[in-house]
This record gives C-alpha cells, structure tokens and sequence, in this order.
C-alpha cells in the first residue's frame, strides 16, 4: 500500500484535494438557510460559496504569507476576524429577503437574524481554523525539506535511515547512485558498497537538491559527481553544475524573485512595483546583500543601469 501510494502520489494528491473542495462546496450549500427555496434562489446559495473561496484565496496568497509568516500576528488575527464578519454579514444579507418571507419565527425576526448570524460566523471560524492549520502544516513542511537540502550541501552528506532504526551519514562523494528495486531502497557508492536504507526513493528526491542527481528510468538517482561513465552511454540527458545552496529570508527572497521576473529593473521600479510597499532604502539594503552573496550582479551604467540575476540555485527559509 505504501508503494503505490508513492508511486501514485501526485494522482492521490489531486483526487483527494478535488474531494476536499467538492466536500466544502455541498458543506456550505447543504447550511445554506436558503434549502426550502434553493430550486428558485441558486444563484444565492453559488454566491454564498464563491465568498468562502476568496476567503481561502486571501488566506493562502495574503494573509499567511504577508502578515502570519512575517510575525505580524495581530494584523493578521484582525484582518481575518473581519474578513469571516464581513462573509457572514454578506450571507445574512443575501437570504434576508427569503427568511423574511419563507421562515415563520416565534423569536421575532432581529433576534433570528442575529443567532442565524452566529451560527454562521461558527461555521466559517472552524472551516477558516482547520484551513488555516492545514496551511500552516504545509509551509512547515516544505521549510523543513528546504533546510534539510540546504544541510545536504553545507555538509556535503545525506542522512539515512536504517532498517535497524539507527541513522547512517554518506558523504555525496561516496553515493554513486540510489535506486528503488523490489520495495527496497538502496545506496551504491563508489567504493562498491551497497548500503540498504528504510527511506523511500520519494524521500531522497524531496531531501537531496536536484542540483546533485538526474533520473535513469523512473526508480534511479544517478549523481552528478560520477556521470562521466554513464553518460558515454546516455550522451542526451543533461549535466548541471554542484553549486551552493544560499538560504535566503522571505523579504531577500521576494526581492530576487522579482528581480528576476523583471531583468534590468531598478531599485525605485522594484519600490513601486512590487506588492508589500518596501521603502526604497529597504530594498538598497537587501540588494546590496544579494550582491554579496552574487546572487545580482549590477548591469549597464551607475545612474541608468539596473539588476539582473547570475545565480538560481537559492531556497528561502
């Protein structure tokens, strides 16, 4: 079972985030309020869901990643407090023309708006806290893959584990290639030893930068330090440089991402172009930064020239 769901990992992965979203959509039309005339009102209950997607959009590309992971914490409680009112209110809003008309209650109708109110700030505050924490679950996750493959190139070694339950460090000189055969994993190294390890093939791809390794067929990781006799028998796949991995903080990292999205660019047309509203002297500084770790390099003229990129191989943290 285990194998093919590594074998099937990112099929499984897409069937069951469509599952997710197919879930939260008849969650939130089966809540409605609207069920006794959804056959003439539709469109309302399709509104209500949208709200619940730009919800999730704002969370994902904003919120998290501009306030929650830059320590703006208050910020970003206050922004999504407001936001799931504001969704709600929108709700109550659209279907209080139908309650009105439709629904009989002995609470007079100010009194249940208000609990309908309620009830639906709940139902958006724990759909919001379970996203919020499968979010989260996420970056940490991938900042933790990216910090163990900047450690595989600081140490030049890739940590194993055994069948025994203990650990084993290689060095990358010595890993010849890894290959996946019969349900096991195994490391061949250049002294002709075989080390069999617990990890799966999945595990050395998300682990060790692809700078170090090409494939041969779908269950081989040849390294690059050793291809001078596999490729005078595979001539086509392509040679990448080793180079080092710098680790570049959020801010440094937008920075160059932008600057390489937009070559030749200025430091005043990074200020007004790029989201977050940095302040000019911010952005000298963390360009000066990226210069010395030669990352950007300065083109054309002191006055009219700009920045361009000369170094890809980075990971932020």
């Amino acid at each position: 079972m285990h194998t093919f769901y590594q074998k099937h990992k990112k099929g499984i992965g897409l069937l069951l985030n469509i599952l997710f979203w197919v879930a939260v959509c008849l969650f939130f039309i089966r809540f409605s309020y609207l069920r006794p005339i959804c056959s003439t009102h539709i469109y309302k209950e399709l509104l209500c869901v949208i709200m619940i997607f730009a919800v999730v959009l704002v969370t994902c590309c904003f919120t998290v990643p501009r306030l929650f992971n830059r320590g703006k914490y208050g910020m970003f409680w206050a922004f999504s407090i407001c936001m799931l009112f504001g969704v709600a209110l929108f709700e109550i809003l659209l279907v209080k023309p139908d309650i009105e008309s439709k629904i009989f209650s002995s609470l007079g109708m100010k009194t249940y708006l208000f609990y309908t109110f309620v009830i639906v700030c709940a139902r958006d505050s724990l759909f919001f806290a379970w996203f919020l924490l499968l979010q989260l679950y996420t970056q940490q996750r991938d900042t933790f893959r990216a910090k163990q493959r900047a450690l595989v190139m600081e140490h030049q070694a890739v940590q194993f584990s055994l069948p025994d339950h203990t650990e084993a460090s290689i060095p990358i000189d010595l890993i010849l290639y890894i290959q996946e055969t019969n349900h096991e994993t195994r490391v061949h190294c250049t002294n002709g030893d075989t080390v069999y390890v617990s990890n799966p093939l999945s595990y050395c791809k998300e682990m060790i930068p692809a700078t170090l390794w090409t494939f041969d067929g779908k269950d081989k990781m040849v390294f690059h330090k050793h291809l001078s006799e596999y490729f005078t028998v595979q001539p086509d796949q392509e040679v990448r440089e080793i180079k080092t991995v710098v680790l570049l903080n959020p801010r440094q990292f937008q920075i160059f991402d932008f600057i390489q999205q937009h070559p030749n660019c200025t430091a005043p047309f990074i200020k007004e172009n790029m989201p977050g509203k940095l302040a000019l002297r911010t952005i000298e500084r963390e360009i000066a930064l990226l210069r010395e770790k030669e990352l950007v390099a300065h083109t054309g003229s002191s006055k009219g020239g700009g920045y361009e990129v000369c170094n890809y191989n980075v990971v932020e943290v």
